[in-house]
């Protein structure tokens, strides 16, 4: 054969093996659900001038309008044959493409299902990589944007696998076994414990037993969290369910730490009805005791302020009955029934008066008066400017009868004026 010619015929099927390899490279995705994706590295191209473009399947660039094409170089993804759609993800070090292939592959991986989604999302060894994983399947499944699910709270509260299995327990896509098993995979032992109160609280009402005994394997510090966590949880629901559930227990300890915070959460629904439960507290569970007696205090203070002090002179232990009073002091103080805030040039704000109240009633303050100096017990002035506001509410507040005297300044005046007032007890009455 002339060499010539053989060289032609070899320069052909090269050629031909080349545009055969090229189509296969750039083929779009097949449609047979069992296959494996990979990464295939496309070469950079630059967008028009003016122009913009984003990553995609096809492999094109992403760049700000007007500007330069982006630096991160092309994923294009391909698939290939496994059923693993995460197979590619450790591979990629930029976070971008990550995201870029996640985008391209959560559509599939979460329409396998949870339970197969999962079993690939724990395939994954980097710990920060499920977590990516996860927080796409979550929001895939809710249809929630990541910055709202972020501001939901439960996503920094319990982690990226904590808040997708409470999510698929929530949806009935998971058993409360599984969203545990998702708990205990926690680092984070206040996590932990908070998690699997939040199952318990779906398995106390058919399975108190079960639910129990997601606590085992906690210290005891968090098992005393997880019980007085899921107390809080059923009486949410029902405080009587609740003291029903705390009633079984054989553990003298967590009984007494459920039927306090069982307490404490009825308190805010009917602080009347927690005060008669307060009765049944054990007298030797004294921590437990004194914040049930500060909660339902403070609660009903805020409501029927003559009622709660009554109450709290009834309670027999002199801890209990200590906490029930500044419980009292908290919402309705002995003082001119003022509300501060910090304002600018650092001088404590009248932000609003209580209606009633001495500040209100003596016709000489209204709200965005400045308090510039408050008087002490001695008669010296205290520069509001130099403590903090809680000291400038301690020297305010005192005991009833007692007079304070104050250094205001109005807005548009040019000097402050001092006025004196006599404490009282603020009085929150029923609507």
């Amino acid at each position: 054969m002339n060499p010539r010619l053989a060289i032609i015929l070899l320069l052909a099927l090269a050629g031909g093996l080349l545009l055969v390899l090229v189509a296969y490279l750039t083929e779009p995705y097949p449609a047979d659900a069992g296959e494996r994706l990979e990464l295939a590295k496309a070469p950079r191209e630059e967008p028009p001038v003016g122009g913009s473009a984003s990553v995609v399947d096809g492999g094109t660039t992403t760049a700000s309008e007007g500007g330069p094409a982006a630096e991160q170089p092309v994923t294009s993804l391909r698939i290939a044959g496994g059923g693993n759609f995460l197979a590619g993800l450790a591979s990629i070090e930029g976070g971008a493409e990550r995201d870029a292939y996640l985008d391209g592959i959560i559509g599939r991986l979460a329409a396998l299902g949870p339970e197969a989604a999962l079993a690939q999302v724990q395939q994954l060894e980097d710990a920060e990589l499920r977590d990516m994983a996860m927080l796409a399947l979550l929001q895939e499944w809710s249809g929630v944007s990541t910055l709202e699910l972020i501001r939901s709270g439960d996503i920094w509260r319990f982690g990226a696998s904590g808040a997708l299995g409470l999510y698929l327990l929530e949806e009935g896509s998971i058993t409360a076994d599984q969203a545990a098993q998702m708990a205990r995979a926690s680092t984070d032992a206040n996590r932990r414990s908070e998690l699997l109160a939040r199952v318990g609280a779906r398995l106390a009402v058919d399975n108190p037993a079960a639910a129990m005994a997601l606590a085992d394997g906690l210290d005891g510090r968090q098992s005393r969290r997880f019980a007085e966590r899921l107390a809080a949880r059923l009486a949410e629901q029902s405080p009587e369910s609740a003291r029903q559930f705390a009633a079984q227990l054989n553990d003298p300890g967590l009984r007494s730490a459920m039927l306090g915070r069982i307490l404490e959460t009825e308190a805010t629904q009917d602080p009347a009805a927690a005060a008669q439960g307060f009765l049944a507290m054990p007298p030797e569970e004294t921590q437990a005791r004194e914040r049930a007696a500060r909660r339902i205090a403070s609660e009903w203070a805020s409501r029927d302020t003559l009622a709660a002090m009554q109450w709290a002179d009834s309670v027999g232990d002199e801890s209990a009955r200590e906490a029930a009073r500044q419980g009292i002091g908290a919402v309705a103080p002995v003082g001119i029934g003022a509300r501060l805030t910090r304002g600018d040039g650092g001088l404590p704000v009248l932000e609003d008066l209580v209606p009633g109240g001495p500040a209100s009633a003596s016709g000489q303050l209204q709200a965005g008066d400045r308090i510039v100096a408050v008087g002490d017990a001695n008669g010296r002035w205290v520069d509001a400017r130099n403590v903090r506001l809680g000291e400038v509410v301690g020297l305010i507040r005192g005991e009833p009868n007692t007079q304070v005297s104050l250094r205001i300044q109005s807005p548009g005046d040019a000097a402050p004026r001092a006025v004196t007032l006599g404490r009282q007890q603020i009085i929150h009455s029923p609507q």
